[in-house]
């Protein structure tokens, strides 16, 4: 059921405590865009790996709450 998943916080991921390791590479305009987006807009966190993260949290989060796992595509 949708009320057995824990719901994160709005906004910035807060620490690393009960974090899982995933690492993967991004295609080189992509990293360069969140490097931008970090450096030069103070956007998504302090690093590139928290604007990543960060990005993928938010999606991962909108998956789960509109049933994505249960849509026959």
């Amino acid at each position: 059921m949708a009320g057995d998943i824990p719901k994160r916080r709005k906004g910035r991921p807060l620490g690393k405590s009960d974090a899982g390791k995933i690492a993967f590479r991004l295609p080189r305009g992509h990293f360069e865009y969140l490097e931008r987006l970090v450096t030069s807009k103070r956007r998504l966190g302090d690093t590139v790996n928290d604007a990543a993260r960060f990005i993928l949290i938010r999606e991962l989060d909108e998956m789960l709450s509109s049933g994505y796992h249960d849509k026959d595509y």
